[in-house]
């Protein structure tokens, strides 16, 4: 998950124009790195219109990996999900997202949308954070959390042009749910 320094994942009007200056080549191959790794990608309705507009027919390593993978796609709207390797959860993510976890696989990872990463975070069901923190204050956007998580830093990795990857685990006393009953990474 991109986010500024100031908590934010996108400006108000769910721009991204500030994310796309700091995608350095490292950056995009640590990018591609984590994203090729996942097996399951969970997205908000609005996050897979807008990947799937941005991917389905790009190419290039990043676009490569993200029509490949398999992509859960939570909505109350949609009837279908077109694009390739999609499908509609078919229940809620509390429900759907423990389902999921039990099936073989490998890592189930939550892509970018403030919404959906706001529904999953006050709910617990993200075990580990990944976030790609940006060297720039929005003042003002859709912030990544509505509610207070405390959390460990497992790792840090700083970039040459003022990006920080931090991951970090939320601390089972005041994520809501234990670390380890969640899901997915963002």
């Amino acid at each position: 998950m991109n986010v500024s320094l100031d908590g934010y994942v996108a400006t108000i009007d769910g721009g991204l124009d500030w994310v796309f200056p700091n995608f350095s080549p490292e950056l995009m191959a640590s990018t591609q790195q984590v994203l090729g790794g996942l097996d399951t990608v969970l997205m908000g309705r609005k996050n897979y219109e807008g990947q799937a507009e941005s991917w389905a027919n790009a190419e290039g390593p990043i676009a490569e990996v993200m029509n490949g993978v398999h992509k859960v796609v939570f909505s109350n709207t949609l009837t279908q999900a077109t694009w390739s390797n999609s499908t509609l959860a078919t229940a809620a993510p509390e429900d759907e997202i423990p389902r999921l976890k039990a099936l073989p696989g490998g890592p189930i990872g939550a892509s970018g949308g403030a919404a959906f990463a706001q529904y999953l975070s006050s709910h617990g069901l993200i075990d580990e954070y990944r976030l790609t923190v940006h060297p720039v204050v929005l003042g003002s956007g859709l912030p990544l959390f509505t509610t207070r998580i405390a959390f460990d830093l497992v790792d840090s990795v700083d970039f040459p042009n003022g990006v920080t990857v931090r991951t970090l685990l939320p601390k089972a006393s005041t994520s809501g749910a234990g670390a380890g009953d969640g899901a997915a990474a963002a």
